[in-house]
């Protein structure tokens, strides 16, 4: 009797071996062929947050595997030439395991996370037991809780709620956002992004599931690829980039970079004659130009296209100059469907003397109110401005302290120095002048002296730096005793 259930239980596991194996090559078959019944071995909750927010994208059958699937072309090829590939699990922890599909003769080599043998992606895997913080209209993962704090969700609560009205959504839209979470994960490091995206990257929008990843406490710049893709709803899979990265800086500024940041760089280059946005209305030009140039350039041009024609038209724009990856690799932006050059050089003119930090000739301090004097530093104000004369280095604290939060830029900056809640911190020599929000991790103020117009070094007075600085660049007032360095 023992023999004969010995034989039954050897059957069965065999069985079960037979059955995973034939289950594998099945997945392994419908994903390189693109098929859309591999939906049925994708974990059912990661395929109902993947379309959760209903966005399609022309032509892309299994959207949960998008940058991780293999091209239909690939697809057919194998069909039509049988084209050999391999498979080969690789089990992990727990209930977990990795499936590698590769086809040596083209070097194609891909990596599929498994659940109990259906696929998840590798968000899944790798943040499992991450913190979640739920706000308003964020789902947050959050790697290392030190590095997060509350003064950034509440920035991030504020930014949806601007780009809500910027691009027009409806009460439906904003009520679908606030039921259904922007999912934002927030990684330590450039090391821990990698793992979790396969990507060298501080940041980016994971199309597959409307993911937000990064290494930044607040990266509105992804926020808006994100919000454009819901707002649009079903789009190509590919957008010219001077539109479509000219927007999320527009907004959005760039990983650390405060919009307005961005901008300055790109007045001081259409006014110099160091760039020209029309050297940038094809792909493959937009593409040869580093991007320190074609984002200051494309966010500027999209700020004033869209003041000048408004959302809705700047919206159609946008929709016309999508398509498959061909269209977008031969196709240029025409001329004829933008504003005149004469309206675009009064907006850039408009924007020379907006930049919030100043450097001004014989200021009278006797207009001015003192707010602390120190061996290193003095600060003064006015309604409008304060004025800050400092030797290089500033720290201001908050009204609002953070406790137990520990930030990455200021550890970059000082190095040998303990952290005590300090919120902004100003770098100041002859050539810039550096503002930092710490809480936020973000440039948030930049005045460089050779991209001014006119050039104009900053100001040394009696071995101190002299400057002023827009009032409305600080969320909250600077009181005295707030201030070290």
């Amino acid at each position: 009797m023992k023999f004969f259930c010995l034989i039954i239980l050897l059957a069965n596991i065999s069985f079960s071996q037979n059955s995973s194996t034939v289950q594998l090559e099945e997945i392994a078959n419908l994903i390189i062929t693109n098929s859309s019944d591999i939906s049925k071995y994708i974990y059912s909750e990661e395929l109902e947050i993947s379309n959760r927010f209903g966005i399609k994208y022309e032509g892309i059958t299994n959207k949960f595997l998008i940058a991780n699937d293999f091209a239909l072309e690939l697809a057919k090829n194998l069909l039509v030439n049988k084209t050999k590939y391999e498979h080969q699990l690789k089990r992990l922890d727990d209930k977990y395991s990795l499936l590698n599909i590769k086809i040596p003769s083209l070097n194609i080599n891909k990596e599929y996370y498994l659940k109990d043998s259906v696929i998840i992606s590798s968000f899944f895997y790798h943040t499992r037991n991450w913190k979640t913080i739920s706000s308003d209209h964020f789902k947050f993962f959050v790697s290392d809780e030190t590095l997060f704090n509350e003064y950034s969700i509440d920035l991030l609560e504020k930014f949806v709620n601007k780009m809500f009205d910027v691009l027009k959504f409806s009460e439906q839209q904003k009520n679908e956002i606030k039921l259904k979470k922007i999912y934002y994960f927030l990684c330590k490091d450039e090391i821990e992004i990698h793992k979790v995206t396969g990507f060298a990257t501080r940041g980016i929008y994971i199309l597959a599931q409307d993911y937000i990843v990064t290494t930044y406490n607040t990266h509105y710049h992804e926020l808006v690829h994100f919000l454009i893709n819901f707002k649009l709803k079903e789009l190509p899979l590919f957008t010219h980039p001077f539109l479509q990265e000219g927007l999320a800086v527009a907004f959005g500024g760039r990983g650390g970079l405060d919009a307005h940041t961005i901008s300055e760089m790109g007045v001081f280059m259409i006014k110099s004659g160091f760039a020209n946005y029309k050297d940038l209305l094809s792909k493959l030009d937009f593409q040869k130009t580093d991007a320190s140039i074609s984002y200051p350039i494309s966010g500027l041009y999209t700020s004033f296209i869209i003041k000048r024609i408004g959302i809705e038209k700047y919206l159609a724009l946008y929709k016309k100059y999508s398509g498959d990856l061909g269209k977008i690799f031969t196709e240029k932006i025409i001329e004829a469907d933008l504003p005149t050059e004469q309206n675009w050089n009064l907006f850039v003119d408009s924007l020379l003397d907006q930049n919030p930090v100043k450097i001004k000739d014989n200021l009278d301090f006797a207009n001015f109110k003192l707010i602390t004097k120190q061996k290193d530093n003095e600060i003064y104000e006015d309604k409008d401005e304060y004025v800050f004369r400092i030797k290089d280095t500033l720290l201001i604290n908050s009204n609002e302290r953070i406790e137990k939060y520990q930030s990455k830029l200021f550890n970059e900056h000082f190095p040998n120095r303990a952290y005590n809640s300090e919120k902004y911190l100003i770098i100041a020599n002859q050539n810039e002048i550096s503002i930092y929000n710490i809480y936020s991790n973000n440039l948030i103020g930049k005045y460089v002296a050779s991209f001014s117009v006119p050039v104009k070094s900053v100001l040394m007075k009696n071995d101190f730096f002299e400057f002023a600085v827009k009032k409305e660049l600080f969320d909250e007032e600077l009181l005295p005793g707030s201030f070290t360095f």
